[in-house]
């Protein structure tokens, strides 16, 4: 988690929003409290959790297409 072409606290940002697509809440905890401790604020840490959220809705979404086919082949 060094800086590299992203920065700590990118990476750390990174880290939280996977954290909550994930749903671990000892993972929140720690990148919650490595944001802050990296520099991040409030409103970078919604976010990238509201970047995460709209991510899984989308990924969700785009799994009902096979939900469609399985309805297709059954009906047909």
């Amino acid at each position: 988690m060094e800086t590299g072409a992203l920065s700590e606290r990118e990476k750390a940002l990174i880290a939280l929003a996977v954290a909550h697509a994930l749903r671990c809440p000892y993972c929140i905890d720690a990148y919650t409290r490595t944001c802050i401790e990296k520099g991040s604020d409030e409103e970078q840490m919604n976010e990238a959790v509201h970047v995460a959220a709209a991510m899984a809705a989308g990924i969700s979404l785009v799994h009902s297409v096979q939900m469609m086919n399985k309805i297709d082949d059954t009906i047909i």
